[in-house]
C-alpha cells in the first residue's frame, strides 16, 4: 500500500508539472455547427502553449476526451496571433475572440505542418504534442513570449465551418513561459519518488 501511494504521488507531480499551464474545457461540448464524428479524440479537455526562451521554441499540447492515435479526420489546429494584422473568421458561429495569422497543425496520423514545414509530433495516448522552433512562427510585430493562442479540433474529413468541433479555450490567451523553477521543482519531486519507489522494489526482491 505505501508503495502504490508513492507511485501515485509520484505520477502526480510530473503530471502537475506537466500541466501547470494548461487551460481546460468542458467534457462533450461540440459546436452545434459540428458535423462531424463524435469521437471522443475530436473533443479538446485541455491544451497549452509555452514558450522556452533559453531554446526559443514553443512547446504546443493538446489533451482530448479519447485516445488520438490514427483516429480518422481528427486534426488540432494551434491558431497564434503574432502581431500585426489578424483574421478573426469564427464570429458567425459565436467566438469574435479567436484572432489568429499564424497556424500549427497536428494530426491524430502523426504528421504535423507549419505552413510547407514538417513538424514532428508525438502521440500518447489522449494527448498529442510537438517543440516547434520559434523560427518557423515569425513575429509580426509581437515578441514570442508575447503572441497569443488558441486551439481547435477538426474533422478533416468535412468543409466549411462544419469541421469544427471544440475550441480550447474559446479566446486567445497569451503563451506560457517555460521553463519555470516551480515546474522544475515538481518534476524533480515526481521523478525523485519514482526513483525511491524503485530503489525500494529492487531491495526487497529475492537476490
Amino acid at each position: 500500500m505505501k508503495k502504490f501511494l508513492l507511485k501515485t504521488l509520484a505520477v502526480a507531480g510530473i503530471a502537475a508539472a506537466a500541466n501547470a499551464h494548461a487551460v481546460t474545457d468542458p467534457a462533450n461540448d461540440f459546436l452545434s455547427v459540428y458535423t462531424g464524428s463524435k469521437d471522443a479524440a475530436f473533443d479538446v479537455l485541455s491544451a497549452d502553449v509555452g514558450y522556452n526562451a533559453a531554446t526559443n521554441e514553443f512547446v504546443f499540447r493538446t489533451t482530448a476526451a479519447g485516445p488520438i492515435a490514427d483516429v480518422a479526420g481528427a486534426a488540432y489546429v494551434f491558431g497564434l496571433d503574432v502581431g500585426g494584422s489578424n483574421n478573426a473568421p469564427f464570429a458567425s458561429v459565436g467566438l469574435p475572440g479567436v484572432t489568429f495569422n499564424s497556424t500549427l497543425t497536428l494530426r491524430a496520423n502523426g504528421t504535423g505542418s507549419v505552413g510547407a514545414n514538417a513538424v514532428a509530433t508525438h502521440i500518447v495516448g489522449n494527448q498529442i504534442f510537438a517543440t516547434v522552433a520559434a523560427s518557423l512562427l515569425p513575429s509580426k510585430g509581437l515578441l514570442p513570449q508575447d503572441y497569443t493562442w488558441t486551439v481547435w479540433s477538426i474533422d478533416s474529413r468535412v468543409s466549411g465551418l462544419g469541421r469544427l468541433a471544440d475550441f480550447a479555450p474559446d479566446a486567445n490567451i497569451k503563451v506560457s513561459a517555460v521553463p519555470e523553477p516551480g515546474t522544475y521543482a515538481m518534476l524533480g519531486a515526481g521523478l525523485g519518488l519514482l526513483g525511491f519507489v524503485a530503489r525500494r522494489r529492487s531491495r526487497s526482491q529475492p537476490q
